[in-house]
């Protein structure tokens, strides 16, 4: 019985690291999930908004590597949770409005004209204390707005995919282009980098996609 019960266990065992392993190389080399054209999918004028964030995003500019976007952040918006960027500073200049920025353990407020660079591996957190729109602009990398244009209506969609473990295998299709990791109440970057390598091949099994066309910035 015993003997049974180790080739089973042995079995499984077998059966799930020659799942992952075909099932990585796959996803990450053989078959990628189709992706758009950056250039094409962004159009100047066009936004992507947030209900879970309370903001709208507006692109203003799009260059090779890098989308410019206004942000209207509404009245007593939350904004995001407090996160890092592993690759990339980011910068918010206030156009009108009064902002309120989580930067490490402080609370800066930003006004009309002042600008903020927050350098990668920082925690942060743009928000909008007041009672009146709060519009910044902002620079980030091409891919990162993609995947922020993408998760935004997911989000929104339902409050099960703000959650796990539906919002893991959404950020796991979506990989490293997702350069944004939570600091509070999240597990450290590595292991929610490890995860997300992992559930891959799963999540789009199970239909999650790294590109939806519905959710395209109009």
């Amino acid at each position: 019985m015993i003997q049974i019960f180790k080739k089973t266990i042995l079995w499984i065992l077998f059966i799930l690291v020659t799942y992952l392993g075909i099932g990585l190389v796959i996803h990450h080399f053989i078959i990628p999930p189709k992706m758009p054209n950056y250039t094409d999918y962004f159009k100047i004028g066009h936004s992507f908004h947030s209900q879970l964030e309370g903001l709208t995003q507006t692109i203003t500019q799009v260059k090779q590597n890098e989308l410019s976007t206004d942000i209207t952040l509404q009245p007593q918006s939350k904004g995001p949770v407090v996160h890092i960027h592993e690759h990339f500073d980011e910068t918010f200049m206030v156009k009108s409005g009064t902002l309120s920025m989580q930067y490490g353990s402080e609370i800066k407020k930003l006004h009309a004209g002042e600008t903020i660079i927050i350098p990668k591996n920082t925690p942060h957190r743009p928000f909008n204390e007041t009672d009146s729109p709060v519009i910044i602009s902002s620079k980030m990398p091409l891919h990162f707005a993609y995947c922020l244009s993408q998760i935004y209506p997911f989000w929104d969609e339902s409050e099960a995919n703000t959650k796990p473990p539906n919002v893991i295998f959404q950020l796991a299709v979506f990989g490293d282009l997702f350069d944004s990791y939570p600091t509070e109440n999240a597990p450290p970057k590595a292991i929610l980098k490890t995860m997300k390598f992992l559930l891959a091949p799963t999540a789009r099994l199970m239909g999650y996609k790294k590109y939806n066309e519905q959710y395209i910035p109009k």
